[in-house]
C-alpha cells in the first residue's frame, strides 16, 4: 500500500530525546511586574496537531505555511527586510488567563538545519555553512514575550569555536523565515557577532557593540514602556538600541547561525543572568513612577456626577479631551486630604480623623467638615460646616464604630439594640435581611458557647477521673496537689481565636471559696444543659419567625447556620462549617453592617479612596493585557499596600 504524505515534520536528531523540561520559578527580575501573578513559566512544548491526508492548501495553519516557506529555497531569493507586512493583532487575553513565558526553543519553530538539546535551551547547527549574507538557520521559542513583563530578558552563551561568532541574536515575529539571520526579515531585529553590527528592517546595518564568539554571554532584552531593545555582554550594559521594538505585534527571542558546528545556549531565567537585570528593571521602573508622581492633577478629571462648584470634588474620570488645566499644588492636596479623611470617616477612626482634621484649623477648607455630609451626594461636596456639626459627625461616628465592635466581639444583642435605637431603617431594608443575619449569628454564638461548655465539662471529668486513680500522698502533698490543680483551672479555655460572647461563660457561674473558684462536673453539666436549652430555644424562635420566607438567601442562611449542630468542633479548622462560625464570619457581617449604615445615611457603600484604588488597579491591569508596557511598572500593591 501507497504511504500517505502529510505535512512536513519537524526533524528531531537521533541524539536528541524529547524530555519534559525541568519546571523553575518565575524569574525574579519579573517580580517588579504589576502583573506578575499572571506571568508562568511554560510547560512541555504542544503536541504538532494531527491532520488529514487530503486536507487541502487552504486550511493548512499559519506555523505550518510559515514552516513550508522556511524550507523553499527559493523563498529566500526575495528581500523583505522593507516589506511592509503587517502583524495580526493578538486577541486581548482574559483578566484571569495566564501570560506564558518563553523559557525554552521550538522544536517545530525552527530550521531544519538545528537540533535542540533535550532541555530546550541548546540549538546546534548541523547543517552546511551559509554562504549569502542573509542566510542562515534561526529558530523562535515556543511562547512569544508577553508586554505584561515590561521588560524581558535572556542571555545566550555562545558555544562555538570562532572568536567571531557568525550569529545573530535578538527578536522576530511570527512570520519570520527561519532561513534568514534576525534583522534582516521584516519585523525581527538582530546583533551580529562577526562585526558587532545591529540591523532592522528600518535601519541597515550600523555599529552598535564590540564582536563577540567563542565563551561570550549575550544578553537581549526589550523594554515595552518604550519599545526599545538593549544588549548586554558578560555582563555590562552595551546600551538601547532600536525603536518601535515588538509594537505593533507578538515578539519571540530568536537566533540566527550560519556556519556549521557553531551552537548556543540560552538562559530564559533557569540559571543566574551575567547582568544585574534586577537593578535594571528597578531603575526603570522608578523612572516610570517618577513621571507619574510628576503628573499634575487636572481639572477635568474631577468632572463627573459628584462635581460641586469649586475645588475640591471627588469623582470619576471623564473622556474629556478638551484643554486641561492643572490644579495648584495646593488645590491638589485638598483633594487628596478629602480622600483620607473620607476614607478616615468610612472606618470610623474617629479619633485620627479627628486630629487629622485639626491640622486644618484657621483654612478655608477643613477635609474633616466635608465628612458630615449626610445629603446623599457622597463625599464631593464643599469642605464647610461648623463645629456642632463635627461634633455630631464624631457622635455619628462612634455609634457606628460602637455597632460594628459589637458585632466583632459576638455581642449581637447589643449591637441589634443600638441598631434599633439609632438606626431602625438599616434593620427595616431589604424586607428585614440585614437582621434576620444578626439573629442567625446570634443563635452560632449560643451553639459556640456550649461546645466550649462540652470541652471544659469533658476536660474536668477526665481530671476527676485521673484524681480518683491516683495513690494516697500525705496530707501535705495532697493539699500542695489540689492547690495547684485550682490554679490551672483558673486558666482561660476559650480559643485566642475567639473573642467572648454574649452568653454566659462557666466563669461566671463559678462557686468560689476561699478566693479560689471550685468547678464541679454537676455544677458545669448544668450549665451546660442551660445553655445548650437556652440555644435551641432561640433557634425555635428564629425558626418559627422566618421559616415561611422563602428567598433563597434566606433559605441558604437557615441551612449554614443550623448545620453547626451536627459538628462537635464549629472551630475546627478542618470541619466542613469553620466559615460560619470562625471569627472571618464576624468580620464580613460588621462589613456588611457599615455599610448598610452608610446607605441608610445616604453615603457610598465605599469610600471614595477605596474606589479610586479599585478602579485604578483594574485600569492598570487592562492596560497591561493590551499592550501598554509601562502598566507592567504601575505597581499599586507594592507602592501603597505593602511595608
Amino acid at each position: 500500500m501507497a504511504s500517505v504524505r502529510g505535512p512536513p515534520k519537524p526533524i528531531v536528531p537521533q541524539h536528541v530525546v524529547r524530555t519534559t523540561p525541568a519546571a523553575f520559578p518565575r524569574p525574579a527580575y519579573l517580580d517588579h511586574s504589576a502583573l506578575r501573578h499572571l506571568l508562568q513559566v511554560e510547560g512541555p512544548e504542544p503536541p504538532i496537531p494531527s491532520r488529514r491526508a487530503d486536507a487541502s492548501a487552504s486550511t493548512t495553519s499559519a506555523r505550518n505555511q510559515a514552516y513550508a516557506n522556511a524550507l523553499s529555497v527559493s523563498s529566500d531569493n526575495d528581500d523583505t527586510r522593507s516589506a511592509s507586512s503587517s502583524p495580526v493583532p493578538t486577541p486581548l487575553p482574559r483578566v484571569d488567563q495566564p501570560l506564558k513565558l518563553p523559557t525554552r526553543w521550538s522544536e517545530q519553530d525552527r530550521h531544519t538545519g538545528l537540533s535542540v538539546s533535550s532541555d530546550g535551551r541548546e540549538l546546534i547547527f548541523n547543517g552546511p555553512s551559509c554562504s549569502a549574507e542573509k542566510e542562515a538557520a534561526s529558530a523562535r521559542t515556543i511562547y512569544p514575550i508577553p508586554r505584561a513583563c515590561g521588560i524581558f530578558y535572556y542571555e545566550v552563551e555562545i558555544l562555538g569555536k570562532d572568536q567571531k561568532a557568525h550569529i545573530s541574536i535578538g527578536f522576530a515575529s511570527k512570520s519570520g523565515k527561519f532561513v534568514r539571520l534576525p534583522g534582516w526579515d521584516a519585523n525581527s531585529w538582530g546583533y551580529y557577532g562577526d562585526d558587532g553590527c545591529a540591523l532592522s528592517p528600518e535601519r541597515s546595518g550600523f555599529q552598535y557593540g564590540q564582536p563577540f564568539g567563542t565563551g561570550d554571554f549575550i544578553g537581549c532584552g526589550i523594554d515595552f514602556s518604550t519599545y526599545k531593545a538593549f544588549y548586554t555582554k558578560n555582563g555590562i550594559l552595551i546600551g538601547p538600541v532600536f525603536d518601535n521594538v515588538g509594537k505593533n505585534g507578538d515578539l519571540f527571542p530568536s537566533v540566527g547561525i550560519q556556519h556549521t558546528g557553531e551552537s548556543v545556549r540560552a538562559n530564559f531565567g533557569q540559571d543566574p543572568f551575567k547582568y544585574d537585570i534586577d537593578d535594571h528593571v528597578q531603575q526603570q521602573r522608578n523612572v516610570t513612577w517618577n513621571k507619574i508622581l510628576s503628573t499634575s492633577l487636572n481639572r477635568s478629571v474631577l468632572h463627573g456626577r459628584y462635581r460641586r462648584t469649586g475645588v475640591g470634588s471627588i469623582a470619576s474620570i471623564t473622556n474629556d479631551t478638551g484643554v486641561q488645566q492643572s490644579l495648584t499644588e495646593e488645590e491638589s492636596k485638598q483633594v487628596l486630604n478629602q480622600l483620607v479623611m473620607t476614607y478616615l470617616v468610612h472606618h470610623g477612626y474617629a479619633k485620627t480623623a479627628h486630629a487629622f482634621g485639626r491640622q486644618y484649623e484657621g483654612r478655608d477648607k477643613d477635609p474633616s467638615k466635608d465628612a458630615s455630609n449626610t445629603s446623599g451626594h457622597g463625599p464631593d461636596v464643599e469642605m464647610k460646616a461648623s463645629s456642632s456639626t463635627s461634633e455630631s459627625v464624631e457622635i455619628d461616628i462612634q455609634s457606628r464604630t460602637n455597632v460594628v465592635n459589637s458585632v466583632l466581639a459576638g455581642d449581637l444583642d447589643s449591637a441589634i439594640g443600638t441598631l434599633q435605637k439609632r438606626y431602625p431603617t438599616v434593620l427595616e431594608a431589604d424586607d428585614h435581611m440585614l437582621l434576620f443575619k444578626l439573629r442567625c449569628r446570634k443563635f452560632v454564638e449560643l451553639f459556640l458557647e456550649t461546645t466550649e461548655m462540652k470541652k471544659r465539662m469533658k476536660a474536668i471529668k477526665e481530671r476527676e477521673l485521673a484524681k480518683s486513680k491516683a495513690p494516697e500522698l500525705p496530707l501535705q502533698d495532697t493539699w500542695m496537689d489540689e492547690e495547684m490543680s485550682m490554679d490551672i483551672d483558673e486558666e482561660p479555655s476559650v480559643p485566642h481565636h475567639r473573642r467572648p460572647s454574649i452568653a454566659p461563660s462557666p466563669m461566671d457561674h463559678t462557686e468560689e471559696l476561699n478566693g479560689k473558684e471550685l468547678w464541679s462536673p454537676d455544677t458545669i453539666s448544668a450549665q451546660y444543659e442551660s445553655a445548650l436549652n437556652a440555644a435551641l430555644a432561640y433557634g425555635q424562635t428564629l425558626t418559627n419567625d422566618h421559616q415561611s420566607d422563602n428567598r433563597l438567601e434566606v433559605q441558604q442562611l437557615f441551612k449554614k447556620t443550623f448545620g453547626i449542630v451536627a459538628f462537635e468542633d464549629p472551630l475546627d479548622p478542618s470541619c466542613p462549617v469553620v466559615d460560619v462560625a470562625s471569627h472571618d464570619s464576624r468580620v464580613a457581617l460588621a462589613h456588611d453592617v457599615n455599610q448598610a449604615i452608610l446607605k441608610s445615611q445616604g453615603r457610598p457603600a465605599q469610600p471614595a479612596l477605596e474606589t479610586l484604588y479599585r478602579h485604578t488597579a483594574t485600569a492598570i491591569t487592562q492596560l497591561g493585557l493590551s499592550g501598554v508596557g509601562a502598566a507592567a511598572f504601575a505597581d499599586m500593591s507594592k507602592e501603597f499596600l505593602q511595608p
